[in-house]
């Protein structure tokens, strides 16, 4: 039963991939969503808190929190602030998603964002709100892959069976092979976020990033990728720094590589 929830698990998974690989084949553009951004309130943090170094926002990737940059080592200069999922709204657009979470970030001071996977898309949106000086993004996608109505519609009906979350929060051979955990401790961490991933919240950001229509990648972002990520293959992006046999958690499993580059291209 277990082998047959894991090739249901990566079988969904290839296809919401193979699904914008075809579609990128064939562009089917789509109509402009509505959106309505909340007001942002800036300058809600104490005088107190102001640091002279750095600031720099994380954007963990579905259903994971901060335990996947545990590994990163920033240079002192940094000062890191972890930015936290919160429940999507009926409907809510990935814009309108990204404009709740801006009130996280102390915009009264220069800051950057770093977002991993699905962090990277929430990432470019709220560059549009809150106007980082940088971007940088890892195992992720710097551009929207146009999907026709046919393909997003096929989509949605998959993850609104009972069986997706089940199915997507199955932990095992292939869900590993699928997100690069080929370490015990990679493995426990997948497991654990996994476990610990809000069904809805899974469903709902699947179903967004299917039909995300970014078409230009903003400006100062840099994007950092492995050659070895399945769920994002590499040769659907254009990174600006690549790591050789980096996987999807390469955050983690590589991390002393994705600290350089941190370090060196953080300005």
């Amino acid at each position: 039963m277990r082998t047959f929830t894991g090739h249901l698990s990566a079988l969904l998974i290839i296809f919401i991939i193979s699904a914008t690989s075809t579609a990128a084949r064939n562009p089917v553009l789509l109509k402009e969503p509505e959106n309505i951004i909340p007001e942002i309130k800036t300058g809600n943090l104490p005088a107190s808190d102001v640091k002279p170094d750095v600031n720099v926002y994380f954007l963990s990737g579905l259903g994971a929190d901060k335990r996947v940059f545990d590994k990163l080592k920033l240079d002192s200069r940094f000062t890191v602030n972890h930015i936290g999922w919160i429940k999507p709204e009926r409907r809510e657009t990935l814009q309108h998603y990204a404009g709740r979470l801006a009130v996280q970030i102390d915009t009264t001071k220069p800051f950057r964002l770093v977002g991993l996977s699905f962090g990277g898309i929430i990432a470019s949106e709220l560059s549009e709100i809150v106007r980082p000086q940088q971007v940088i993004i890892i195992s992720s996608t710097a551009t929207g892959v146009p999907v026709s109505k046919f393909y997003r519609g096929l989509i949605r009906f998959l993850l609104l069976s009972p069986f997706a979350a089940p199915i997507l929060k199955s932990a095992n051979k292939q869900t590993y092979k699928y997100f690069g955990a080929d370490t015990p401790e990679l493995k426990a961490l997948l497991r654990d976020i996994l476990h610990d991933t809000d069904s809805k919240f899974l469903k709902w950001a699947l179903s967004r990033m299917s039909g995300w229509e970014r078409k230009e990648k903003i400006p100062n972002l840099f994007h950092i990728h492995g050659t070895a990520d399945r769920l994002i293959p590499i040769k659907l992006v254009q990174p600006n720094a690549i790591i050789e046999g980096g996987g999807h958690l390469m955050v983690y499993g590589q991390a002393e590589e994705v600290s350089r580059l941190l370090n060196e291209h953080l300005k």
